[in-house]
């Protein structure tokens, strides 16, 4: 049985160094395909990312009439805190609330003029509303639009941040549309790639085949280095990928830190990480599609 295996493994590296070059073709075109779905993984992480990142930064803040007690906005922000969608509730109190106003308009000349022809303050307080997930603010916005709190709220914003986690959603299902299109076509190519190196080396062994059939061969071990041949192939295409991404993602974290305003994304530490997984389940896949392939070929031009 090891000796059977030994010969296997013998026959399946001439088929290779035999057909060298087309060989190195069929691994360039396996590392592309393992490229564009590595794409596709990064570019996912990435805009998860930056969903989280706006997330993050997201809130709600719903603006008190002038003319409501503090009490009354206590009140409402007790029944939020009460909400298992809501993470917080910050209470800014009408006079802090002019304060922030002033400061953040004190170069405007024409505004400050009219604060001060009021004489008196004319905001109300504010809650900023934190939730657990952006998924969870048009919840609570819809429990505040309930006309025990209406009376008492002037307005609330968050439409802009909607529309910007709307944005980042919809270029993310984009270009992950795009990647899976780009993988499936590279797979298409791989495939065929793959049909035809197994078919050129049943040509070239057509001869070694038929002695073989002839002293006894059985149609298993005819076909087996073939099938190795496969694999042999993926283990190429894997390892030659993770030379090449590696170092790639090592000089391309601190521009895409850079575009995350220095935020450590951590894309080293999720490759890391998810080492295992990632270079595990494509190089087991990239094998299942080499054997299936070489399969399809032996079954359609190999009589044994």
């Amino acid at each position: 049985m090891i000796v059977s295996f030994l010969r296997v493994i013998k026959f399946a590296f001439q088929n290779f160094w035999r057909n060298f070059w087309l060989s190195l073709i069929t691994i360039t075109i396996l590392v592309l395909t393992l490229i564009s779905i590595n794409i596709l993984v990064v570019l996912s992480f990435l805009a998860q990312t930056a969903v989280d990142t706006v997330e993050q930064k997201v809130d709600v803040s719903v603006y008190f009439k002038s003319e409501v007690s503090e009490d009354a906005v206590k009140d409402v922000r007790s029944y939020l805190l009460g909400l298992s969608q809501v993470k917080d509730v910050k209470y800014v109190g009408r006079e802090e609330a002019l304060e922030e106003f002033e400061s953040l308009h004190e170069d405007n000349e024409e505004i400050m003029a009219s604060l001060g022809e009021l004489g008196e303050n004319p905001l109300g307080a504010t809650l900023i509303i934190k939730a657990h997930s952006s998924a969870d603010y048009p919840f609570i916005l819809e429990t505040l639009d309930n006309p025990q709190f209406t009376k008492f709220i002037e307005d609330k914003n968050y439409d802009d941040h909607e529309e910007v986690i709307g944005r980042i959603n919809d270029i993310s299902s984009r270009v992950q549309n795009f990647g899976i299109i780009l993988s499936a076509v590279f797979v298409t190519i791989a495939v065929l790639i793959v049909i035809n190196t197994i078919r050129v080396a049943i040509y070239t062994h057509r001869e070694e085949i038929g002695i073989m059939k002839l002293v006894g061969a059985s149609n298993w071990f005819v076909r087996a280095p073939f099938l190795v041949e496969g694999i042999f192939y993926a283990f190429l295409a894997t390892f030659v990928l993770g030379a090449l991404i590696y170092p790639t993602i090592i000089l391309a974290e601190p521009y895409v830190n850079a575009f995350f305003d220095g935020q450590n994304v951590g894309l080293v530490d999720y490759f890391n990480n998810n080492l295992a997984f990632i270079f595990g389940t494509e190089f087991l896949a990239l094998a299942f599609l080499n054997i299936v392939s070489a399969s399809f070929a032996l079954g359609r031009y190999l009589k044994v």
